[in-house]
């Protein structure tokens, strides 16, 4: 058993450190766009929206919602197909995203297209911030869509680097059209790779708290020094993704972990006057 867990290991950290690994994604299927903050900042009532890619219908010629959900926005009436008096000036930020927990290359992946009659290249703009706040967000570059012909469906993926949001705990994304005519920008799907996680020794250290083993078996204890209350501690933890699988108040009993797959994990420890957050693998 032993063997096998330590084989098990270091598949797993050979993996992680030769290849990306999504830790984030997020597509439209189901229409639901609800975490997300959509702004009409310019008041025409048109904004991003939830629907089918924009078709043609080849007997009437009338635009129509197509089979791939997407995220859009357009700059014509979707109504009438007429092109609106001034330019659309609509954000659609992302919900938080934890970068803390991952090293080296981090990437934006994107499943999109221009809309149809949008030939050649469509730059969406693509901003980060630490806060959902528009006026805190910095333009960290353009992601060119491009567009071969004038209806086909084109839908290309494109890779954009955001190595330089790493470490936030709450990192927003904003997508915005270009300032210049557009008919429409569609995204299918999107998410994110990292190259790494952090090693044991990148994640912030505290001498007064740790763990009394790792790998972790059924229940997860820790070593906490006097100035420390141990009721006063909140522990949440997460997988590799990001998603938060627990979340209670610390116990001198420990965590029950006999719950949760194998793996690797970050425990997260706050009280009112700091943070703690401490890798551990599940076996």
């Amino acid at each position: 058993m032993k063997k096998k867990l330590l084989f098990f290991i270091l598949i797993m950290t050979t993996t992680l450190s030769n290849a990306q690994f999504t830790i984030w994604e997020d597509d439209f299927e189901d229409g639901d766009a609800s975490d997300w903050i959509l702004l009409d900042r310019d008041g025409n009532k048109s904004n991003w929206l939830t629907t089918g890619n924009l078709q043609m219908d080849p007997q009437t010629g009338a635009l129509i919602g197509g089979d791939i959900k997407i995220l859009g926005t357009y700059n014509i009436d979707l109504s009438t197909g007429a092109p609106f008096e001034g330019l659309e000036d609509n954000w659609a930020i992302s919900a938080p995203i934890d970068l803390s927990y991952y090293s080296g290359k981090i990437e934006l992946n994107i499943t999109g297209q221009p809309s149809i009659y949008d030939f050649g290249t469509s730059n969406l703009l693509v901003y980060g911030s630490l806060s959902p706040d528009p006026a805190s967000f910095s333009l960290l570059g353009t992601i060119g869509m491009t567009r071969e012909t004038m209806t086909d469906t084109e839908f290309k993926d494109y890779t954009f680097d955001i190595t330089s949001l790493i470490g936030g705990t709450t990192v927003y994304l904003a997508f915005v059209n270009e300032k210049d005519a557009f008919i429409g920008y569609e995204i299918d799907k999107m998410w994110i790779t990292a190259e790494d996680l952090l090693g044991v020794g990148d994640v912030e250290k505290s001498s007064g708290i740790n763990l009394k083993q790792n790998p972790v078996s059924d229940n997860l204890t820790l070593e906490i020094k006097d100035q420390f209350a141990a009721e006063n501690l909140q522990a949440k933890i997460y997988n590799v993704t990001g998603t938060l699988v627990k979340d209670a108040p610390y116990k001198t009993e420990g965590i029950s972990v006999s719950d949760l797959n194998q793996g690797v994990y970050f425990l997260v420890l706050t009280n009112d006057t700091f943070t703690k957050k401490i890798k551990f693998i599940k076996k």
